[in-house]
């Protein structure tokens, strides 16, 4: 796309980042967290945690005309730790309300399908509605793709839920679906049945 810039991430970018990744969150985010208030606090709070596994350190953005349009957070180790900050944040952010929450949670673990040893591993992938359908999502997958050339993998890997449009995105570009999971209960709370992972193998 004539005008697009791919770079790293920077300290000036966290906001907008997180706008694009938790700005509008998507059915299961609202889901687990109770409401979209919520869901966004906690999205919006994750991008600007220091070394949180959805932070800004951790992503490459698209730019376009000097505004970031969007944003894809990929590497080999983007697991979801719960560490002291994080166990702080999210007790900020729910208080007392982190009971009923955690019945949530422990349904949205289990249709969470384990990346491949090895793969390069597409944590975020999200564009700015304004800006969807114009290639910008490809030429970021496209960017994650040659970082993961670059470190010598044979693979990349990613998850979806099972109703995610996108899919059709992560297909054209050479992903197919090799495990699904799907829960009950993650159903019930959610209204998705549940979750893809999708690899990609990298000749």
């Amino acid at each position: 796309m004539e005008g697009l810039t791919i770079r790293k991430a920077t300290a000036n970018d966290v906001e907008r980042i997180a706008e694009i990744i938790a700005g509008e969150p998507g059915a299961e985010a609202v889901a687990i967290a109770g409401c979209v208030e919520a869901a966004r606090e906690l999205g919006m709070a994750l991008v600007r945690l220091p070394g949180s596994p959805q932070g800004w350190e951790r992503s490459t953005v698209a730019e376009l005309d000097g505004r970031v349009v969007g944003v894809v957070q990929a590497g080999e180790d983007l697991s979801f730790r719960i560490t002291p900050r994080l166990l702080g944040l999210v007790i900020r952010t729910f208080g007392v309300g982190l009971i009923s929450i955690w019945p949530r949670y422990k349904a949205r673990q289990r249709v969470d399908p384990e990346a491949p040893a090895g793969s390069w591993y597409v944590g975020e992938l999200d564009v700015d509605p304004e800006y969807q359908n114009r290639g910008i999502g490809r030429a970021l997958l496209d960017h994650a793709e040659q970082e993961a050339r670059w470190y010598g993998l044979k693979k990349m890997s990613l998850q979806t839920t099972t109703i995610n449009p996108a899919r059709r995105l992560y297909e054209r570009h050479g992903f197919r679906v090799v495990e699904t999971r799907t829960d009950s209960s993650y159903e019930r709370y959610t209204g998705i049945a549940g979750r893809h992972l999708m690899v990609k193998e990298l000749s």
